[in-house]
């Protein structure tokens, strides 16, 4: 039994960031596409955005916009350069101004896709029910 606990233990479990090409517009100097970095979320940082003082996370659409602003590692969205140079105030309002609407869907099939193991909501919660 000793043995296949291990598996549960913290160090044991699987999380790796994944990097991947959400836009052709941003690109570097050789003209290929910039990586984004996504890390995976866990339950209890989802619990957290929901606590937080004065996050409104009951109109459509923002709590996904906290998360994957929460996701995203890299390009570095509290970078107030960055910030900045789109006239944003805050990593979520970045996202807004630097990606267009399909862009964004990227952003968010990648999310998805790392936070869900590529299985549609609606699969896993069959699945559990089950």
């Amino acid at each position: 039994m000793e043995g296949k606990l291990r598996a549960f233990l913290a160090g044991a479990a699987k999380r790796e960031n994944v990097r991947v090409a959400i836009s052709e517009r941003f690109v570097d100097e050789a003209g290929q596409p910039q990586l984004w970095e996504l890390a995976p979320l866990c339950a209890a940082d989802v619990q957290r955005l929901l606590a937080e003082p004065g996050r409104e996370t009951g109109k459509p659409g923002r709590l996904l916009l906290q998360l994957l602003a929460e996701s995203v590692v890299w390009p570095d969205l509290q970078e107030a350069e960055l910030q900045d140079s789109w006239g944003a105030l805050g990593a979520e309002q970045l996202l807004l101004r630097m990606l267009s609407p399909g862009e964004f869907a990227a952003l968010q099939r990648a999310f998805v896709e790392l936070n869900l193991q590529g299985r549609g909501l609606g699969e896993q919660v069959a699945q559990a029910k089950n």
